[in-house]
């Protein structure tokens, strides 16, 4: 019976680490993002980028 809690315990630590991971990529894709419309420096990227870096702040304090 331990084993089979041992497994349990290990199938949800990896998805823990899983979903940390997809976290950790979808901030780096935002930030990318962020990085290519502050090159841009057209109005509609402008308007893009106060959103994303909006989202980029809710994302950050939503991790800690």
């Amino acid at each position: 019976m331990r084993h089979f809690f041992r497994i349990i315990v290990l199938a949800l630590e990896a998805y823990v680490n899983y979903t940390r991971g997809k976290q950790r990529r979808y901030l780096y894709d935002l930030e990318d993002k962020i990085d290519k419309l502050a090159a841009d420096g057209s109005p509609a990227a402008k308007l893009q980028l106060e959103r994303l870096s909006g989202r980029l702040q809710i994302e950050r304090k939503r991790n800690i």
